[in-house]
């Protein structure tokens, strides 16, 4: 390889690497924006008790009974999950069949019956959310892209999509009952 060959060569890999660079650091900015935004429609709720937990936001709307979730202990719940829009914008799944009535939407079975916090494959920002969720309890838990599908596409839901889910708690079954 003659030297202005081999020159080229590394002038190109630097354009790359800068490119991917540039890649990363458009979607910490990204995410950045998204917790903002995040931030900012839940400090317009009014009359509602936050829960932050490791990136994820729990907006208790209505309180539940003493019964807490903890790692292991099983939830039943119905949700309407949306991608974030300042609030919830577009549905993506549910397993509400009230909504499912009131829309043109196919019901989504996965994530009612037996979810195992902290053992099933929930994404991170569900996960974290649900922990201390209470039987009974209204709730939106509200997350950025970081603690979602990050940079993959999910059906509808496009990359770098901040969510979130409105659940209903109707049951939490305690570890080993």
């Amino acid at each position: 390889m003659t030297r202005k060959g081999y020159i080229y060569l590394l002038l190109l890999a630097a354009a790359f690497q800068a490119a991917a660079g540039c890649t990363k650091q458009d979607r910490e900015n990204t995410i950045i924006n998204q917790e903002e935004r995040i931030d900012s429609y839940i400090s317009s709720l009014a009359d509602v008790e936050v829960v932050h937990n490791n990136g994820s936001n729990r907006v208790v709307v209505s309180p539940g009974s003493s019964t807490v979730a903890a790692n292991g202990d099983s939830i039943y719940m119905r949700f309407a999950a949306y991608i974030f829009s300042n609030g919830p914008g577009t549905l993506f799944a549910t397993n509400d069949t009230s909504i499912v009535d009131n829309r043109d939407f196919n019901e989504t079975e996965s994530l009612y019956g037996e979810i195992r916090l902290g053992t099933t494959d929930l994404i991170p920002g569900l996960d974290y959310g649900l922990e201390g969720v209470a039987e009974g309890e209204h709730c939106y838990i509200i997350f950025s892209a970081k603690y979602g599908f990050n940079n993959t596409v999910v059906g509808i839901v496009p990359k770098l999509s901040p969510l979130f889910f409105d659940i209903y708690v109707d049951r939490i079954v305690k570890n080993g009952e």
